[in-house]
């Protein structure tokens, strides 16, 4: 029978009290770590969770009490099961009402309460109980490595009873294990030091419990023994004694790889988590690559840093041994950096005395490896900067790899960012990570150089408001607003308004886990992310700016390899950055730039890009005129394609710089695209969209290709073929980002034509819960013949379940400039509260997106 607190009588407050005394005297004589309210309270749940309930009253009350406990005991440094704020956030929405699909259903709550009460109180009254994980070696170990790791785990105080046992769980979809097969990679083998006890793969533990635990999990039961205290269990990933070569490590560098533990002491079923150790993964032992960066806008003569970096295969800082250098400045030999000098090599002291625009170049030897540094424009008295940064990325700390000390290093001193948030998924994170995140701000923060700023990601369901990221103009006080006390997106906006000025306070909406774009707070919800590593979404900005709502763009990666701001492979693409336009690098100054949409968004190139409308500035409202001006300056980091102006949510005027007349020397781009609007309900936006295929030439001689976009190498794949000197074989997808390929054909003439023979393929969308719904694409073919282009570009349209793919061709120009002016007069319809920006398309795919114009009040 279900007893509501109020009905507490004399002899449960006896009871309690002897309770409470032994459990004082359990602990010691050091101080608790609960108020003496919330102890009376945990003494209560400790007793009361093993009653199970259906009384939603009842059961709110217990999870509320163990949400309390558990960020108390996080707060000792004792570590929070890492499914256990997620399933709280979720339970309290079953409680609410608000359920939903891959929800805990209402039967389980009960249950959930009691696991994670048992947890807490094995940790709260045993606190050696749980036992103990080391882990040899520590690494460093390479990325893609074959490597043999072994965890040894020492049995706690109370033992582990027969029907116990332990689950393993690799580096999520990282770092794969197995037991099926030694002669393979990735074999795990478990021995004990108790020779009678046998540890057998078994059904995995109720997998509900832990967002963290589905996929490969890896489970274990005891029998012939239980195991005393102190007794140990050896697990060693990549056992090489059957023939195995050993455990492949990930392609992506990394401080912190995890090897998840599981221990199920009492044999009922409930997984407790040690603390885990872990490894770190660093580039390979090889440079494939090199990169530079540099400020975006300096004044003669002003001191800086040119940082240069030696890349692995998959965009890792390398590891390997650097070869001799040279550097250039608009083609003209600048400096040299010596063979084996650091992977990454800063260049201080670096001046430029005449206004222009300046890019280097860094390249070995044989110009084997060549790249060339985002511009710098060199300008007497600059009415702004622009500064460089990254509002999207997680670690360890959500569901990604990583410490925070990692990810502001990578930040900073790696991708060479301005400013940085490490915005952690609320509903993974508890207090004692809340504080770390605090903490960081000020041990990262270089005055004048780098700022950090606090922030969270308020992470929902789309029916009730989507993933949010929110950001606080500083650090002391502020108090995130979970998910798992404000479940919706108006109890977010009222509880931040409640705790913050609004001036102090910043959310941006993302689109793969769209944000509703029919609800908005003016004050606070000021910019969009419109562009990620998962895709580009600029239709998502539109959705808000056609509901009335005022916002700005900026780019992000949501990188989850602890490689903000240079995400490598770790994402479909590359990634999105955001540009601030502000007088200084400062906290404040960099806060009120983002508040102020002074902003704008790339796919994580630094593409300069200065826009004005009617002389205003980009982001904002202006007074209403019949006149309307857009000017620009583009500088690109490759030869600019083409600049599209929107208004309204619709493409008015595209000016195109790549478009050329037919030559017997011909240069032909050929670019898929597919788009990732919604259509409808607000969901999930479309997935990748997969091509393979090949194209094919006739009456012309391919004589090469180039491929203008460094793409992930394990899901990009394009090659000539040797047998067919004429045909290149494709397979990659596109999310919203167009992906060309420039084509070099000797021989050209209108007779030519260029077919694109497409495979049939299955596309698959949905995640985060949502549906997965899989489309079969049919083969088709697209076939271009070079007299019909007439030096324009040839776009084919054809419909999938209600989005647009395309295929276009073009004859591209050999002049292929970096730097563009462009003006543009409206000379259409006018009516207040027009919203306008532009489109910046490089031959490479790489795109910028100015924040909007608004044009008068709307109904002036």
């Amino acid at each position: 029978m279900n007893r509501p607190r109020t009905a507490i009588g004399l002899a449960t407050l006896c009871a309690l009290f002897f309770v409470l005394t032994a459990q004082r005297g359990d602990r010691g004589d050091r101080d608790d770590y609960l108020s003496a309210e919330l102890r009376q309270r945990v003494e209560l749940l400790k007793d009361e969770a093993r009653q199970s309930s259906s009384d939603a009253a009842v059961l709110s009350e217990r999870l509320d009490t163990l949400w309390k406990w558990a960020n108390a005991y996080s707060l000792t440094g004792g570590p929070v099961p890492d499914g256990f704020p997620q399933l709280t956030a979720n339970a309290n929405r079953v409680l609410r009402g608000l359920g939903g699909a891959a929800q805990m259903p209402v039967a389980t709550v009960s249950e959930f309460v009691r696991r994670y009460t048992r947890e807490f109180q094995i940790k709260d009254e045993h606190p050696g109980a749980v036992g103990s994980l080391t882990l040899t070696p520590s690494g460093p170990f390479h990325a893609g490595e074959l490597v043999t790791v072994t965890q040894i785990y020492t049995v706690g105080s109370l033992g582990m009873a027969e029907g116990g046992g332990i689950l393993l769980r690799g580096g999520g979809r990282r770092v794969g294990i197995q037991v099926d097969d030694p002669a393979q990679e990735n074999y795990v083998t478990i021995r004990s030091s108790n020779p009678d006890a046998t540890f057998t793969q078994s059904r995995p533990w109720a997998e509900w419990l832990s967002f963290q635990l589905r996929g490969a999990v890896l489970p274990f039961r005891l029998s012939g023994s239980a195991l005393a205290e102190g007794e140990t269990i050896t697990i060693t990933y990549g056992e090489r004694s059957g023939g195995g070569p050993g455990l492949r490590l990930q392609d992506a560098s990394n401080d912190q790889v995890i090897l998840h533990f599981y221990a199920d002491i009492e044999g009922k079923g409930d997984l407790l988590r040690p603390r885990w150790p872990s490894f770190e993964v660093i580039g390979r032992n090889e440079v494939r690559y090199v990169n530079a960066v540099a400020p975006s806008i300096v004044e003669p003569d002003e001191p800086f840093t040119l940082a240069v970096r030696a890349e692995d295969r998959s965009k890792n800082l390398s590891s390997g041994v650097t070869p001799a250098l040279e550097v250039l400045v608009n083609g003209k030999p600048f400096r040299t950096i010596a063979a084996g000098s650091p992977a990454m090599s800063l260049l201080e002291n670096v001046r430029l005395s005449e206004p222009g625009i300046y890019r280097f170049t860094v390249r070995n030897a044989d110009a084997s490896m060549q790249a060339t540094s985002n511009p710098v424009r060199v300008e007497s008295d600059p009415g702004h900067r622009i500064y460089w940064g990254e509002t999207h990325g997680h670690t360890a700390f959500a569901e990604g790899q990583g410490s925070p000390d990692g990810y502001y290093k990578f930040g900073r001193d790696v991708a060479r960012l301005d400013f940085l948030s490490l915005s952690e998924h609320d509903i993974w994170m508890d207090d004692s990570e809340w504080r770390t995140l605090q903490e960081m701000i000020d041990k990262y923060r270089v005055p004048g150089e780098f700022t950090a700023i606090l922030g969270f990601e308020w992470t929902s369901r789309l029916p009730y408001g989507g993933h949010h990221n929110v950001f606080f103009r500083d650090t002391p006080g502020r108090r995130r607003m979970p998910n798992q006390e404000a479940p919706l997106l108006d109890e977010l906006y009222a509880g931040l308004r409640r705790q913050n000025g609004t001036d102090d306070v910043l959310i941006i909406p993302h689109a793969h886990q769209a944000g509703d774009w029919t609800n908005s707070d003016p004050d606070m919800e000021r910019l969009v992310e419109i562009q990620s590593g998962h895709g580009t979404f600029d239709w998502f900005g539109n959705k808000y700016l056609q509901n009335g709502f005022d916002v700005g763009f900026v780019g992000a990666s949501d990188n989850h390899n602890g490689h903000p701001g240079y995400s490598g492979i770790g994402n479909r693409q590359l990634g999105g950055l955001a540009a601030t336009l502000a007088g200084e690098n400062s906290p404040d100054e960099i806060f009120s730039a983002l508040r102020n949409r002074a902003t704008y968004a790339t796919t994580g190139e630094r593409i300069l890009l200065d826009v004005t409308l009617n002389g205003g500035r980009m982001g904002m409202r202006q007074e209403n005129s019949s006149v309307r001006r857009i000017d620009c300056r583009v500088n690109g980091t490759a030869p600019i394609d083409a600049i599209d102006v929107i208004k309204n949510g619709t493409i008015v005027y595209t000016k195109r710089y790549l478009e050329s007349d037919l030559s017997n020397e011909a240069q032909v781009q050929i670019t898929f695209e597919s788009s990732t609007e919604v259509h409808g309900e607000r969901v999930v936006p479309r997935g990748g969209r997969p091509w393979k295929g090949s194209i094919n030439v006739k009456g012309a001689r391919l004589t090469g290709y180039r491929d203008p976009w460094f793409t992930q190498p394990a899901t990009y794949r394009v090659a000539g073929d040797a047998a067919r000197r004429n045909r290149i074989d494709f397979d990659f997808p596109t999310r919203g980002r167009g992906k060309s390929l420039l084509l070099e054909l000797s021989g050209a003439s209108p007779d030519t034509v260029i077919t694109v023979d497409m495979e049939k393929t299955t596309e698959s969308s949905g995640s985060g819960g949502y549906a997965r719904v899989r489309q079969e694409l049919p083969a088709n073919t697209v076939e271009f013949r070079l007299g019909d282009l007439k030096g324009q570009v040839e776009r084919k349209e054809y419909q999938v379940l209600k989005h647009t793919d395309a295929l276009s061709a073009q004859i591209v120009t050999s002049g292929q400039a970096l730097d563009q002016d462009f003006s543009f007069t409206d000379q259409g319809e006018a009516q207040p509260g027009d919203y306008y920006y532009l489109r910046v398309r490089q031959i490479d795919g790489s795109m910028a997106w100015s924040s909007p114009f608004w044009v008068g009040e709307s109904g002036d």
